[in-house]
């Protein structure tokens, strides 16, 4: 049904090109073109009743019952008008309300004839009419019964071809231009221009009111009116008197200076205006603002918050981005860019993305670059840290033994909402061997939460699969501890794709998602462990879709291919697969647990869990190879020990650079640790 109503869309442009008649503005709006109609050669007249229905004759009459114009355009749809009744004609089926309107669709037959589609209720787009016959009841017509129409008369104003006024939108001005026959005269707040006119760019925001009339000779002025407002468009320079809307912590001002486009009244300054609720909506190519600082500005971070409903239109949601500066309002300066950011599916979010840029600059422009569909959404934009009124709690999330809970706080000024982490307490209520609270056992710790608890930040990397239909390479090392993620995403865990409405999604906490089919992720979860016994042991948790390998230090101990198939309850801790992975893999210090993730098409989930029993999480120092607490050459003696086999070998605490041995190359790594280098 959706195809037939988009053909039908598409077609109309092209089947008005050839329509038998001439469409009528309105019935009060001359000139308009009053129509004979007939069905099946017979003649159609309004029926004397509340409604337009219709009755036929053999011949016509001069009568206005026999009148019918053709109201509204091909985007719109046409209503057929009668004269007499002053009604339109009903051309829905008929539920038993007459008032029920339609709107009515035409596709042409011949040079005379036509058509119409009508618009129901239930949806569905049918060739018929319904109309009265002359016993009184409604009956149906099909493809073989259509309308042809012979003009009757054109009813035209005395002052023919009334003025009009046109309004343009070009990338650096706005024509407005008067048309008219006889004198024409055009106006532009009250003050008369030529014509035609030409707006140019202007330093701020202008409302103008445009009015033509015009002077047939021998005939009376008639005139007409509308309105518009001219946007600052880029290049015209900074407003020289700017309104700041809101201050950051440090007392800097900011205003807006202009923006793109924005769509169903979403004006682009309400990205500035301290006020959560309203919102910037434009397509990715238009969705940009530019700002004015009241003094120079080096950016330590910068804030974007969510629109409202953000979770149900994710869609809106953006996705790609850059930040730049300027001190002469011409050049600009990149000072950041984001690729596939994690935005929160919760309303009125804030999101802070920290750049620490010590380059000054007094104008910045934000660029949307890619949304998640055709259109973007956006609260806020905040340079710096925006100065909050009073942070009040709306809710919260208890802590548990172990996991943490959290504060939902909203902004008493702007209304952004932001949350805290409430520590775990860590009291276990144990029975039977097993804590009633969080599901694990004496002596177990809970390594990495599954982020329906809490925002579980991991470092990522996120691609697609290549047009050739081969996916990408990992990058080299991506899973050993000493790998440099420092460029990756920030991505909180879990995450899942929007549009998989029936599972994880909705049945557990997801905190970022995915964009379309097949994905790609590679996360990398820092692990640091303090001890570990002889005897310990480690069990990972996930939901996954589709294929998963884990790694720990480099090292594969997970491959499952295909999704997750019992991922479709109401939590996670009865939802999930769980694997063992062998103690050998880690080791005392940092560890890195890295996931591969491949998601192909469907659905797109992924959380995780890692507990241990028996090692104890903790801060390792690296490098303090005796373990004192301290890093000096001391330690360097002390490996030195452990390579000539004075002392014991400890594995963990000897191998300083990580390569998984201890030799001299970990000498080396040790004194560039204690030089600094």
């Amino acid at each position: 049904m959706k195809k037939i109503l988009l053909i039908a869309a598409l077609l109309l442009p092209m089947l008005a090109q050839a329509l038998p008649f001439v469409p009528t503005t309105s019935p009060q709006t001359e000139p308009i073109h009053w129509y004979y109609l007939k069905v099946g050669g017979r003649f159609v007249y309004a029926h004397e009743s509340d409604e337009a229905d219709i009755a036929a004759s053999t011949s016509s009459q001069e009568n206005d019952a026999y009148y019918w114009c053709f109201v509204g355009d091909a985007s719109n749809g046409y209503r057929i008008y009668n004269r007499a009744t002053k009604q339109y004609l009903y051309a829905g089926e008929f539920f038993g309300d007459y008032n029920d309107p339609a709107i009515d669709k035409v596709e042409t037959r011949d040079n005379s004839s036509f058509y119409i589609y009508a618009w129901f209720n239930s949806g569905t787009i049918k060739n018929y009419l319904c109309y009265r016959a002359g016993s009184g009841f409604y009956t149906t017509m099909g493809k073989d019964s259509y309308f042809t129409v012979t003009e009757a008369f054109v009813q035209e104003s005395p002052y023919s071809n009334l003025p009009y006024i046109t309004v343009e939108q070009f990338d650096e001005y706005y024509l407005v231009t008067g048309v008219g026959t006889g004198e024409v005269h055009l106006y532009v707040n009250e003050v008369e221009v030529d014509n035609p006119h030409t707006i140019m760019r202007t330093y701020e925001d202008q409302y103008c009111t445009a009015r033509v009339t015009n002077q047939d000779p021998g005939k009376e002025m008639v005139g007409t009116s509308t309105g518009f407002t001219v946007r600052k468009l880029e290049g015209a320079g900074p407003n020289p008197n700017p309104t700041f809307t809101r201050y950051d912590a440090d007392g800097v001002g900011y205003a807006f200076e202009y923006g793109g486009a924005g769509e169903y009244g979403c004006d682009p300054s309400f990205v500035v205006d301290v006020n959560a609720n309203t919102y910037f909506q434009a397509v990715p190519e238009q969705c940009y603002v530019v700002m004015q600082a009241s003094a120079p500005v080096a950016v330590k971070q910068y804030s974007l918050v969510t629109a409202i409903d953000a979770l149900y239109v994710y869609e809106y949601m953006i996705r790609s981005w850059k930040l730049e500066g300027s001190n002469d309002f011409q050049n600009w300066t990149v000072i950041d860019t984001q690729k596939d950011y994690p935005m929160p599916l919760v309303d009125l979010t804030e999101v802070v993305i920290p750049v620490n840029d010590t380059r000054k600059f007094r104008y910045f422009k934000f660029t949307c670059t890619e949304g998640v569909y055709n259109s973007v959404r956006l609260s806020e934009i905040w340079i710096n840290e925006q100065n909050h009124g009073q942070w009040t709690q709306f809710d919260s999330k208890t802590s548990t033994c172990g996991a943490e809970g959290e504060r939902y706080l909203k902004c008493s000024e702007c209304g952004a909402k932001k949350s805290e982490l409430i520590p775990a307490d860590g009291n276990h209520a144990f029975y039977d061997g097993v804590c009633t609270k969080c599901g694990i056992k004496p002596g177990e710790t809970r390594l990495i939460y599954n982020g329906q608890r809490v925002p579980h930040y991991v470092k990522a990397k996120h691609d697609y699969r290549q047009s050739n239909g081969a996916w990408p390479s990992a990058p080299q090392g991506w899973n050993t501890p000493n790998f440099n993620d420092s460029q990756w995403l920030n991505l909180p865990v879990g995450t899942a794709n929007p549009g998989h409405t029936d599972g994880p999604r909705y049945q557990l906490r997801y905190n970022s998602f995915w964009f379309d089919e097949y994905n790609c992720y590679w996360m990398r979860f820092p692990v640091v462990l303090a001890e570990i016994a002889n005897d310990a042991t480690f069990t990972f948790n996930c939901v996954h879709d589709d294929n998963m390998v884990v790694y720990v230090n480099g090292q594969e101990v997970i491959n499952k291919e295909g999704w997750c198939e019992t991922a479709y309850g109401s939590n996670f801790t009865n939802t999930h697969e769980s694997y063992t992975i062998p103690a050998s893999a880690f080791h005392r210090g940092k560890n890195v647990v890295a996931v591969y993730m491949q998601q192909n098409f469907g659905g797109a989930y992924f959380d995780c869990e890692l507990i241990a029993s028996g090692a104890t999480a903790g801060d390792f120092i690296p490098g303090d190879v005796n373990g004192d607490g301290r890093v000096n050459v001391s330690d360097v003696s002390a490996l030195i020990n452990m390579i000539l086999g004075i002392t014991p070998m400890d594995q963990t605490a000897g191998d300083v650079n990580g390569d998984g041995r201890v030799n001299v190359s970990d000498v080396s790594a040790l004194i560039n640790i204690i030089l600094g280098i």
